[in-house]
């Protein structure tokens, strides 16, 4: 679903990525986790076609430069933080939605799926970070897209919103959807992921974890001692479960 090949980025004189090579297969949750300034919303954006790079991109079979427009339509974006805006909810998704030439009958059951029903024709702008995120999903999940691209989805969210979103998030992995996301926190890593891409320095790390990747795991959960990586991929807990 996802191939990424020999992926390299500048910016203002500085490799911010060097040369990744990452695949995810369809109905795998990866998620890419390393220190801060490692990479991880650069290869995000990249795959959005927010950032110039070079190396090769494809998306559902799509290269990401040569159709930008049609790979687009395969991908939803979650950002960090939902954006705070004065339109209502269902204003706010019934908006994207003509923009992506989406049906606006998809609204609706859409806000019902994120639980927001009954916030429909509240202004974004009173929400709380959680309701923003749930409202992100769903313009996320606009058109059906096979793939979603997650920048650290519960990493400014109170306990009560995480595992809100995490909810959300695993029905949706169950139901089979490819996750590419980017994070530092366990929680989300144990919860979602069933493969884990170390990156350091803008490199996939092969061997053992960089020290601020093993004590960032270990300081919110993970068991102490020796990570290490095959082929750039750290394998999670078993599913019983920025430069970035």
């Amino acid at each position: 679903m996802i191939a990424v090949r020999d992926l390299a980025v500048e910016l203002g004189g500085r490799r911010v990525l060097n040369g990744i090579d990452l695949d995810v297969g369809g109905g795998e949750t990866v998620a890419v986790v390393g220190p801060n300034g490692a990479g991880k919303t650069t290869v995000l954006r990249c795959l959005l076609g927010l950032v110039r790079f070079r190396g090769r991109i494809t998306v559902d079979g799509i290269d990401v430069i040569a159709d930008p427009v049609l790979a687009k339509r395969h991908v939803g974006y979650m950002p960090q933080v939902g954006a705070a805006c004065e339109e209502t909810a269902r204003g706010t998704l019934q908006l994207i939605a003509a923009l992506r030439g989406v049906a606006a009958a998809e609204v609706d059951p859409l806000l019902a799926r994120v639980g927001l029903t009954a916030h429909a024709r509240r202004s974004v702008r009173g929400f709380s970070t959680g309701m923003r995120q749930r409202l992100a999903l769903a313009a996320a999940l606009l058109g059906d897209p096979p793939i979603l691209v997650l920048d650290e989805p519960t990493a400014s969210l109170d306990l009560a919103g995480q595992d809100e979103v995490l909810e959300l998030l695993r029905a949706l992995r169950a139901a089979g959807r490819t996750i590419l996301m980017s994070s530092h926190r366990s929680e989300e890593v144990r919860a979602l992921a069933s493969r884990v891409v170390v990156l350091d320095e803008g490199r996939v790390v092969r061997g053992e974890a960089p020290p601020a990747v093993r004590r960032a795991l270990a300081d919110t959960g993970e068991p102490r001692g020796p990570q290490r990586v095959g082929a750039g991929a750290l394998p999670a807990e078993p599913l019983a479960g920025d430069a970035t």
